[in-house]
């Protein structure tokens, strides 16, 4: 367990630049609250906390798709998996290493999030209902680039990843909305950018539930696919 954890403090360690970059787009936010009337302009703030609460989904992609990758690259990972570290403790550390790194994020906006919108009127509460919404969808989203990128490059990684998660998306538009529950990645999201001032806040565990259990379904299959990758062999 100490080598996961190992793992998983490494990947946010050389990540932290890529995260303070993204951490830079919350000061969007808290120029806006101290910039601007709260309550007068409360649906504009609304507005730019769901956009940047949505960037975190795509850089966890990102993040999960590039590790493998990199580490592969500088040969770094032949130098961990030779120190009676199994892949599938590797990968359990990248996958907590998404998680840590979009939960430093989505605490630093829960926080802004309370103080700009909850000044405004938004319940408090469902502020950080969102950012658990937050956290199970990076999660889902890096596990499942984490998975392609076992055998793809980050580039197609990312796409492989975009598209499973789309085409859920698009089949509970034009099938059935429980087709939303396949890959519930679509779903966390769609509550975070439907949220408003309007109406009573609907608080739904179910998809945070599957996407929990379809994390822990995807590191497996990842886990399985990991143990036919030849890593000795050089990437460009």
């Amino acid at each position: 367990m100490k080598a996961v954890f190992l793992i998983a403090f490494n990947f946010v360690r050389e990540q932290r630049w890529p995260i303070l970059v993204l951490l830079l787009w919350i000061l969007l936010l808290v120029f806006l609250g101290l910039a601007t009337d709260i309550r007068r302009n409360r649906d504009d703030l609304l507005f730019v906390f769901k956009q940047v609460a949505v960037y975190a989904v795509a850089f966890s992609i990102f993040f999960a798709g590039s590790a493998i990758y990199n580490e592969r690259r500088s040969r770094r990972i032949l130098s961990v998996l030779s120190k009676a570290v199994g892949r599938q403790q590797y990968l359990s550390g990248l996958v907590l290493g998404v998680t840590v790194a979009s939960a430093i994020y989505c605490f630093a906006l829960g926080l802004t999030g309370s103080w700009t919108l909850g000044g405004a009127g938004f319940p408090i509460s469902h502020v950080w209902f969102l950012m658990l919404c937050l956290i199970a969808a990076c999660t889902l989203a890096g596990t499942i680039a984490l998975m392609f990128s076992t055998f793809l490059n980050p580039f197609f990684a990312a796409a492989a990843t975009a598209i499973m998660l789309v085409v859920p998306a698009a089949a509970s538009y034009l099938i059935s909305p429980s087709w939303a529950n396949v890959i519930p990645v679509w779903k966390l999201g769609a509550m975070i950018l439907n949220a408003s001032f309007d109406g009573p806040q609907i608080d739904a565990w179910l998809p945070i539930g599957l996407a929990i259990l379809e994390t822990v379904a995807f590191w497996l299959i990842s886990a399985r696919i990991f143990a036919y990758v030849d890593i000795a062999v050089a990437v460009e």
